[in-house]
């Protein structure tokens, strides 16, 4: 789970400070310490009278200071010797180090908290080109449902067709076989009248003969009645 940036400088920012209080107050005791020690060196000790001329050869007198990074350091109201310079002077490179300490923490949590945000930007562009395949992928997905669509209507229309065209020709079939049922009915019909035609020819030309044979018997019999008389 990644933390927001404001977070990760916060924590940080509490960090330096909490770690900037122990040196402070270890200064602080150093610093009292010190003028504790001077206090002791420069007060004059019992039945004795501090001579005016030798109080600026003990030491240099003088309020010092020193400040680095938001931390004040101080002391004054007494000489310090060249010990107590020494001490000032290690404390001075301990604070100076400390800041530096804190500073490349700093620096450190700084370079935490940038590459943290080029993660998420990273992030945010790897969501955002997922999401715009997504999006070309539903838009394809779309597009191939029309066509499939359109292909499916023109089977549709295509199968319609074929089934009126059978239809036609089924139609026709039907046509075709009532006039050949019609055609082949007439046919027997008209054989049927041929052969009532021939029968009534037969029987006439049975007749004509019949008549033609009555006919000559006649002339006959007329022709023999003549010579007979």
């Amino acid at each position: 789970m990644k933390l927001p940036i404001g977070v990760v400088l916060l924590a940080c920012f509490a960090f330096i400070v909490a770690s900037d209080e122990p040196e402070k107050k270890k200064d602080s005791e150093s610093s009292a310490s010190n003028e504790v020690k001077v206090t002791k060196q420069s007060s004059p000790s019992k039945g004795e009278t501090e001579d005016p001329t030798k109080r600026g050869k003990r030491g240099f007198g003088g309020g010092g200071g020193y400040g680095g990074g938001g931390g004040g350091y101080g002391g004054g109201g007494g000489g310090y010797g060249s010990g107590g310079a020494a001490a000032i002077a290690q404390q001075a490179q301990a604070v100076v180090a400390a800041k530096q300490a804190q500073a490349a923490q700093i620096t450190q949590a700084a370079q935490s908290a940038q590459a943290a945000a080029q993660a998420e930007a990273t992030l945010a562009a790897q969501v955002a080109q997922a999401t715009q395949a997504v999006e070309s992928t539903k838009v394809q997905a779309v597009q191939q449902a029309q066509a499939l669509a359109s292909l499916a209507q023109a089977a549709q229309n295509h199968a319609a067709q074929s089934a009126a065209a059978l239809h036609a020709v089924q139609a026709v079939q039907a046509a075709q076989a009532q006039m050949a049922y019609q055609a082949q009915q007439n046919a027997q019909a008209l054989a049927a009248k041929q052969q009532a035609a021939l029968s009534d020819l037969a029987a006439a030309q049975n007749a004509a003969n019949k008549a033609s044979s009555a006919a000559a018997q006649a002339q006959a019999n007329i022709r023999g009645y003549g010579h007979g008389h």
